[in-house]
């Protein structure tokens, strides 16, 4: 699957667009979160709904490579993710909120 050209060729819309502005937000949001001290770290867990472990390293790297989270263990049994997050504002955050479009690109290119 991720012979195939077309996949490279979305991975590279993805780096150039999404993950790009993603980074370029949290690295923003973390300068703010430094400066002001509004910093509530936590471990959260997310369930992607991705079905490789292609798609899920891809997930989980991109997550781990974005200011302000990072990607810390991966539950293989349900392919959870357990991410450490410097603005938890409850238990249950939505996926979107941590990771974005992330795991939708992930699904795209990897599955």
């Amino acid at each position: 699957a991720l012979l195939n050209p077309l996949k490279w060729v979305i991975f590279l819309a993805y780096l150039i667009g999404p993950f790009f502005y993603a980074m370029a937000k949290a690295n923003i949001d973390v300068a703010f979160r430094v400066i002001t001290g509004k910093i509530n770290p936590g471990i959260v867990k997310i369930s992607p709904d991705l079905k490789t472990d292609a798609s899920i390293t891809l997930l989980a790297n991109s997550i781990t490579l974005t200011p302000g989270t990072l990607s810390v263990d991966i539950d293989e049994k349900n392919n959870d993710l357990y991410i450490h997050w410097i603005n938890v504002t409850t238990v249950r955050p939505e996926i979107e909120e941590i990771c974005g479009t992330f795991p939708k690109w992930a699904r795209r290119i990897a599955e």
